[in-house]
């Protein structure tokens, strides 16, 4: 028997938070998307969004910009994230077969939550608590998450 089960993120966005947040900004530049990717930080998807991000992200690993990195992603992609599990992030997939998710969502720091839209482009949402926030909604899935 195969279960389904979508992960939609977009919704993870749209769930209300208790502090004011701004409108989503579109950004496409990846550079200026990096800039925001600091501190204690999630990721939720089944792909990186692009080479250039991938990049971005294992320099911000080496260099302790990101001081730690936890990835949540399906079965099927798990090994796609090793380089970023080789610098010490943690990487979880689900599962449960015929999971699929829909898009990417990082959560960094407190206060920012960054939705890659298509490649090289993103939708950035800041507020207090939006990041920190993020990151507890997915608390659930972590828990029935295996560890890579």
């Amino acid at each position: 028997m195969r279960t389904f089960l979508t992960v939609p993120l977009v919704l993870i966005l749209a769930t209300p938070v208790q502090a004011q947040a701004t409108p989503p900004v579109l950004v496409k530049d990846p550079a200026a998307v990096l800039r925001l990717v600091r501190g204690e930080v999630m990721m939720v998807g089944a792909t990186f969004p692009n080479a250039t991000f991938q990049k971005g992200i294992l320099g911000l690993l080496r260099s302790r910009a990101i001081t730690r990195l936890t990835v949540l992603t399906t079965a099927r992609s798990a090994a796609t994230y090793a380089p970023l599990r080789a610098l010490g992030a943690r990487v979880y997939y689900l599962p449960v077969t015929g999971v699929t998710m829909t898009g990417n969502v990082v959560f960094a720091g407190a206060d920012t939550a960054i939705m890659s839209n298509t490649p090289g482009q993103w939708y950035v949402v800041r507020g207090a608590q939006v990041g920190a926030q993020g990151r507890a909604s997915m608390g659930m899935y972590l828990k029935s998450a295996k560890q890579f």
